[in-house]
């Protein structure tokens, strides 16, 4: 049964944890280049008198349908559950796909004879207008080397 145990990939708990396995060491650089390249925010000073958004990486062992380990999936996420109505933000939007319209847009190009290509976006990023300042820690092994108390 111990050998079985250390067969199963489990998801680290903590950045601790996750900077133990290379798999994962791996996925978090993949994403923290992805928000560079996509020049998400600067690194700035810690301003007076304004709040600083936590944050943190969540890990996902991602499978295919045998049970088998497809990928190590790392996102690095902001807890904005920590912001202020009318302080941190204004108004909050987050577009989703609902399920019935996915019925109908599949049933309306079956109607019309249209072709359906299914793809895997790696990184995706709303794109709506920020009025606000937000102020955000700095992900956790990728502080910039001297400014680690610096903001995003």
């Amino acid at each position: 049964m111990a050998l079985v145990g250390e067969c199963i990939e489990t998801e680290p708990s903590s950045f601790k944890e996750a900077v133990q396995q290379l798999v994962w060491v791996d996925a978090m650089v993949e994403e923290y280049d992805s928000i560079v390249w996509n020049s998400v925010w600067d690194v700035a000073p810690t301003p007076e008198n304004k709040s600083v958004v936590s944050s943190c990486w969540l890990y996902t062992v991602k499978k295919v349908a045998d049970g088998s380990v497809d990928k190590h999936n790392v996102r690095f996420v902001v807890r904005g559950f920590s912001q202020v109505e009318g302080i941190d933000y204004d108004e909050t939007f987050s577009p989703v796909a609902k399920y019935s319209s996915i019925i109908s847009m599949l049933a309306l190009s079956t109607q019309m004879g249209w072709k359906i290509h299914q793809m895997d976006v790696k990184t995706t990023f709303l794109n709506g207008k920020v009025e606000e300042e937000v102020y955000i820690e700095q992900p956790k092994g990728f502080e910039t080397f001297d400014c680690e108390s610096h903001v995003c």
